[in-house]
C-alpha cells in the first residue's frame, strides 16, 4: 500500500468516525452510532420481517449510503455493475456474517466504536472476528473460491439504488 492509498484510508476512517459521532449527537444510541448490521436489522423490522417494535425503523443512513455510492460511481464514471458466481453460497455466507455480527453486538464499525468508548464487552466481538478471519484464511489457503465476478447489464446495477429510492 503506497502513501496515497494510506492517506485515503486514513481520511475515510476519519470520516466514518466523524459520521458516528454526528449520528450519535443527533440521536443514534451511543453504543451504536454507525453500525451497518444494526441498520439493516432495523430496516428488516421496518419492512415487517420481524416484529420487535424497538428495532423497526427504516434507517436513512442505509438509503444515503446506497444512493450516495451509486451517484458517486456514476459521476466518477466508475459505474460497472458486476455479479458473482455462486449466488446461493454468497447469500449463505452473508447470512452467517450478519448473524455473527448481531450475536456479537454489531458490525466491525460498532465494535471499534464500543472499544473506543471503553465497552470491554466488545472484546467478545473482536475475538469472534479474529476467529472468523482465521477460518476464512484456512478455507482460502485450501483453495476455496467463489469464482470470478462477471460484468452485468446496467439495469442490474440500478436495481438496488432504485429500491432505495422506493423505500
Amino acid at each position: 500500500m503506497n502513501y496515497k492509498d494510506k492517506a485515503k484510508s486514513a481520511i475515510a476512517g476519519g470520516l466514518i468516525g466523524l459520521a458516528a459521532v454526528v449520528l450519535t449527537a443527533f440521536g443514534n444510541p451511543g453504543n451504536m452510532g454507525f453500525c451497518i448490521a444494526c441498520f439493516l436489522r432495523d430496516g428488516a423490522g421496518a419492512l415487517h420481517l420481524h416484529n420487535t417494535a424497538t428495532v423497526q425503523y427504516l434507517r436513512p443512513e442505509i438509503i444515503g449510503i446506497v444512493l450516495g455510492s451509486f451517484v458517486l460511481s456514476v459521476i466518477g464514471k466508475d459505474f460497472k455493475p458486476r455479479g458473482g458466481s455462486s449466488p446461493v453460497l454468497r447469500f449463505i455466507i452473508g447470512f452467517i456474517v450478519m448473524l455473527g455480527a448481531l450475536v456479537f453486538l454489531g458490525c466491525p464499525l460498532r465494535m471499534v466504536l464500543r472499544l473506543a468508548g471503553g465497552d470491554l464487552n466488545a472484546l467478545s466481538a473482536l475475538f469472534g472476528f479474529i476467529a472468523g478471519i482465521g477460518v476464512g484464511c484456512i478455507f482460502l489457503s485450501n483453495g476455496f473460491s467463489l469464482g470470478r465476478a462477471e460484468k452485468e447489464i446496467g439495469a442490474e446495477g440500478v436495481a438496488f439504488p432504485s429500491l432505495a429510492v422506493l423505500l
